[in-house]
């Protein structure tokens, strides 16, 4: 029979908010997280819809091949926003930004 500090806790998340919520994040944290989720999100369809290969865009944005490979494959945990712009950037794609 497992003791107490043997169980594993769980806990189901649905969005930034809660997931934040569970790891403890300020409101200003989940704000950022949502917004480089979003940020990911618009260099993944970028990549996919720019036409140039990765060796193309790795030379334009002047990012590392391995980091434009994990972007791709939406692995962006590691990469950083202003990366993540300069490869959108990379592929033609104009970014606005606006504030609320």
């Amino acid at each position: 029979m497992k003791t107490k500090s043997e169980k594993k806790s769980r806990a189901i998340a649905r969005g930034a908010d809660e997931i934040g919520d569970l790891l403890g994040f300020s409101q200003n944290e989940i704000t950022l997280m949502e917004y480089k989720a979003d940020v990911s999100r618009i260099a993944i369809h970028a990549m996919e819809n720019c036409g140039l290969s990765i060796n193309e865009i790795v030379v334009l944005s002047g990012v590392s091949r391995s980091k434009v490979s994990a972007v791709k494959n939406g692995a962006t945990a590691s990469i950083s926003i202003d990366l993540l712009l300069r490869i959108i950037t990379a592929t033609g794609t104009k970014v606005i930004i606006t504030a609320a």
